[in-house]
Formats: structure tokens, sequence, C-alpha cells
């Protein structure tokens, strides 16, 4: 399996094909320029009984490269018969592989995967069943860029509707992941319906990229251990969430309808962002007094240093490299923060 396009089925079924009229060609035009240079009379050369062959077969129509007996006239006819037929039988197969759906396919698939190579710090997800196509829809409705992967038809039809890119194709080859862009990729998502197969993804993922973050659905609560220990960042069950979820519904229904709404990436309304401070930003050393963040009409909730949240931070609070600010504001309003944190 090659990296780009991969050699697919329909591939190998047109050069199944083309094997016999190919050999026929090529075997013609071996007889007629070993025919032609027996039955030349006097000293000739090889390429010139190859080029009688060629103009022949091509029907270019030139006169004779040298004068022909009776015998040579038999062989050009015989060389006639068998190369023209076996070379519109090769254009024929091609032109048909050309219109038919494999080509189209076939074509489509090498569009996708220049797409594909053309992304960087872009989201893989694995996986494209009820858990993923949810997960899909939001990364999309953020404006993120998605690689969607899965072995089946309905990939394709579901990247169509999202307008991302896909690869269709078994997660855990690693082929299929470099075709996806794991080296050069943000984050990848394990949505598949088996924690087997989840945890070979992973395997595969971590190996090809060390610094990937990766988050996996652990299908039963008991597995997401050990999906964290095979190199996983987070591992969420689906169902202990929506199970929580649901209670929370009926104990705080307005902190759930609050939530839902912050958590929308791109709300226009209100929305939660993270902000990382890289080493060297204009954020690292100064206090959020000194930032003046609170002009931009945006709230720190909360600075995460190393691990350890400090809830509602003072404004003579001082930033240091790597911090984490926990954002809460309008869409401008967070574009606004994140310009004066980051320069």
């Amino acid at each position: 399996m090659t990296r780009n396009g991969w050699l697919t089925t329909e591939r190998r079924a047109l050069l199944e094909r083309l094997r016999v009229p190919v050999v026929l060609l090529i075997f013609t035009h071996l007889v007629g320029m070993v025919g032609f240079h027996l039955v030349w009379p006097g000293d000739t050369s090889l390429f010139d009984a190859l080029f009688m062959t060629f103009i022949t077969i091509s029907t270019i129509g030139f006169a004779e490269v040298h004068p022909l007996t009776t015998g040579g006239r038999l062989l050009t006819m015989l060389v006639a018969a068998s190369g023209i037929g076996s070379l519109f039988y090769t254009f024929t197969v091609v032109l048909d592989y050309a219109a038919s759906d494999e080509g189209r396919r076939a074509r489509r698939r090498r569009k996708m995967q220049s797409r594909i190579d053309a992304m960087s710090q872009h989201f893989i997800l694995a996986g494209v069943g009820r858990v993923g196509r949810e997960a899909a829809t939001e990364l999309r409705a953020a404006g993120s860029e998605l690689v969607l992967v899965d072995p089946t038809e309905r990939v394709e039809a579901l990247a169509e509707a999202l307008g991302c890119a896909w690869v269709r194709g078994d997660a855990t080859d690693d082929a299929t992941l470099v075709a996806a862009g794991i080296t050069r990729a943000k984050g990848l998502i394990v949505t598949t319906s088996s924690d087997a197969t989840n945890l070979y993804v992973i395997l595969s993922a971590r190996l090809l990229a060390p610094q990937l973050f990766i988050a996996s659905r652990a299908v039963d609560e008991a597995s997401a251990p050990k999906l964290l220990r095979a190199g996983a960042n987070r591992a969420i069950s689906p169902y202990a969430i929506g199970g929580k979820r649901l209670a929370h519904v009926l104990l705080r229904p307005g902190v759930v309808d609050f939530l839902d709404t912050a958590m929308t990436r791109g709300a226009s309304t209100l929305s939660i962002e993270d902000m990382q401070l890289p080493p060297g930003c204009p954020a690292v050393g100064r206090t959020l007094e000194a930032l003046a963040l609170q002009r931009t009409g945006a709230s720190v909730l909360a600075v995460v240093r190393e691990g350890q949240p400090i809830p509602n931070p003072k404004p003579d609070h001082q930033l240091a490299a790597r911090d984490l600010l926990l954002v809460l504001g309008t869409g401008e309003q967070l574009r606004s923060v994140e310009k004066i944190l980051l320069g």
C-alpha cells in the first residue's frame, strides 16, 4: 500500500485487464522487428525493422523503410492485424476505466489525498459511528480542519455533508494514519465501537506521533485506564457522561443550559475558551490588572498552572509561561483577549 492514494483494488483490476493487450502489443513489436530484419535483403539494422513495425501498428502510413518481398508484405499484414487490434483494445480498456465508477473513485481519492497532504495542525477522527458523527459535527462547527477515517463507505457521505477530508481505511494500519497526516495533526479522536480496536489505534498513533494529543472513547468504562496506559491523553465513556448529564439536567437545569451555550465553539452570545501562554508571549510576567483584560468585557474564570486551577484570580495575579487561562465572553471579546495575551 502506497501513501498517496494507495494501490487500490480498482487499480489492480485495471492492471490485470491491461496485461493481455500490452503483452500482445510488445510481443507483436518483437516479432515484427525480428521478421522484417530477416525478410529484408542485404544489411539492415534492427532499428529500421522496429521503426517499420511501429509505423505499421500505429497506422502512421509512412513509406516502406526498405523494399518488401511478398513474404515481407504478408508479414506486414500479420503485424498490422495483430498490433492494431491489441493497440485499440488497450485504448478501450483505459478509456473504459477512466469513464467507470472505479476510475472516478480513484481520481477522487487522489484529489482527496492531495488535499490532506496540504493540511497541518488538523484533527483526525477514527470511527464515524454515532459518537464519531457528533464529535465530527462539533469540530466542524468550530471551524477546525478535520480528516475522517473509517473502512466503510459511510465515511465519504459524512465527509461530504460536513465539508471535510476523508480516508477510507483501517485506522489500526499505520499507512492509513500516515495518509491522514498523523505526523502533522494537532489531535486524534478515536471513537470506534470496540475498545480493542481503539487500543490498537492509540498504540499505532502514539508510535507515529509521540507528541500528539489523543482522546479516546471507552466503550466499557473499565477499559479507560488501559486506554490511558496505551497512550491516550483522555479516555471518556459516553455512557457515563450521558448518565451524569441526565442527572444534572434534573438537578441543575440552569447550569446545564449555561454550559451548553458556553461550550459551543464560535457562539456569538457566550463562549468559554482556553488560552495557553507560550514562553516569550507579551503577557508572561505581567498581572491581569496590567493587561487590562476587563476592558474587553470578558472574564477570566480561572488560571491553571501545572495542573492546579486558581479560580477567580485576583487583579494582581502574575501570569507565567504555560499558564492556561479559561476565559468567558462573546466571540469578539475572546478575540480581543487573545490579541492582548498572545500579541
